[in-house]
């Protein structure tokens, strides 16, 4: 119980240092010049202070209105924003040296950077195709992410049907685009359902490097159902420039160039930030890897200082929420038994909670310098839960079910069939196991 000299204190230390607040909204032309603004929906924030410790802050932005809104609140001084879903067509952003003094309030507005983008909507492909090819001219160095909009899945429309489509890149030879050389790997896209009320948004990502980019190169995004002979229905809108524009196959239609773009978004490289573990295949909240209280994954480094990490996880739902519970995140060199590198940052939790289950993600940001890397050597990041007997006991979900006092989360593995070869994960920190944690990974491209 509280005293009234208990809350005399708490009221005194309130008014010494009253909280601050960043907000803004996450927004995107719909198509080059246009006023038009395409929000970007259920985007994580997480915001740490600079420095070791401290605890983090998350959001995820609106879906109502306003919608692609976020809002971060919390003590004052100088914050690491993340912006980033990992699985979705936007690129992580990294916002450095947010600082704000008491009582301050800051808007922050928020803009996705991507190579190609057509996000219109007000027409669409009047016949089934097997394949789309979007040309784009790069800009950076290697594709990280490409999102995609249908308005038919060539199944069923709004049923249960689904099918699997493959996304790839290609590079700029004689010929159609059809004939072009492929560039890095394809990645699947599983389970496409899509068609009236189910506008979904449909992504494939890669790590850094494995689809290499020569800026200023043309080079053709396709996307094609994994099936031979499936066919789908894209969103696009007529171009007058043939600069980069969409090139068609299907049964019927137009087979060739089309004078339209198609409805697609290509991030790349070259912002400053790297992405050696990333969300290849977008299908989220799969197959658990196993309560734990910590869980490791390791990984070769690409950048030279840590921007960011975000991992997929769910609670016990005898526990309280995931947005109620914090992991400790330390860096260590070689693997899980090797010393740590630079700071240790607390990471927050934010997902979804019926009332007897949450799952989501922990994620910390970190300031340049933090947790300084070696381009080429492997690391461990290491997620260790914070809540204890104190934190945990007397917890009751609204099933009646009472805590049993074990602190520990559960991570999701990576879905099929993606996966990292160069690294594992380990449960306790120190036991290998045959699988990798679902997370995405962010780096600084060079030191501070």
């Amino acid at each position: 119980m509280r005293t009234p000299v208990m809350l005399c204190n708490l009221l005194a230390t309130a008014l010494a240092f009253p909280q601050v607040e960043i907000s803004g909204r996450i927004l995107h032309p719909r198509v080059a010049g246009g006023q038009d603004m395409m929000p970007f929906t259920a985007i994580a924030c997480f915001a740490n202070l600079s420095g070791a410790g401290g605890e983090g802050s998350s959001f995820r932005t609106w879906e109502t209105e306003p919608v692609g809104w976020y809002r971060i609140a919390g003590a004052p001084g100088t914050r690491t924003l993340l912006f980033s879903t990992p699985g979705r067509c936007m690129r992580p952003i990294v916002r450095t040296d947010v600082a704000c003094a008491p009582g301050e309030t800051l808007s922050l507005a928020v803009r996705p950077a991507f190579d190609f983008f057509n996000f219109a909507e007000s027409a669409w492909d009047p016949k089934p195709a097997t394949h789309y090819f979007q040309t784009f001219v790069a800009r950076g160095t290697s594709v990280t992410q490409v999102g995609f909009r249908l308005v038919h899945d060539g199944i069923d429309g709004p049923g249960p049907g689904a099918q699997t489509l493959c996304v790839s890149v290609h590079e700029e030879a004689p010929g159609a685009p059809d004939a072009w050389p492929q560039v890095g790997p394809a990645m699947p896209v599983p389970g496409v359902d899509c068609g009236g009320p189910k506008n979904y948004l449909w992504a494939a990502g890669w790590n850094s490097g494995e689809v290499p980019l020569v800026p200023g190169r043309k080079y053709a995004v396709c996307i094609a159902a994994e099936t031979p002979g499936g066919v789908f229905q894209a969103f696009w809108r007529e171009d007058a420039d043939t600069a980069c524009e969409c090139y068609r196959l299907g049964p019927s239609g137009v087979t060739g160039a089309t004078g339209r773009d198609l409805w697609l978004a290509v991030a790349t490289d070259g912002d400053g930030l790297r992405i050696p573990y990333n969300k290849r295949v977008q299908t989220e909240f799969q197959e658990f890897a196993g309560f734990r209280r910590t869980w490791a994954q390791t990984y070769i480094a690409q950048g030279r200082s840590l921007a960011g990490v975000i991992l997929y996880a769910a609670v016990s739902g005898a526990q309280p929420p995931l947005g109620r519970q914090r992991a400790c995140v330390r860096v260590r060199r070689g693997g899980p038994h090797g010393p740590v590198v630079g700071l240790e940052k607390i990471a927050s939790g934010n997902g979804n909670w019926t009332g007897d289950a949450s799952w989501g993600m922990f994620g910390a940001a970190y300031a340049p310098g933090e947790v300084p890397l070696v381009p080429g050597e492997r690391y461990a990041i290491e997620f260790q839960s914070l809540e204890h007997r104190g934190t945990l006991h007397g917890y009751t979900n609204i099933k009646g079910q009472v805590s049993d006092d074990r602190p520990g989360f559960n991570p999701y593995r990576k879905a099929a069939p993606d996966s990292y070869a160069a690294g594992t994960a380990y449960a306790n920190g120190i036991e290998a196991v045959e699988c990798d944690l679902d997370m995405q990974i962010i780096e600084y491209e060079q030191a501070p």
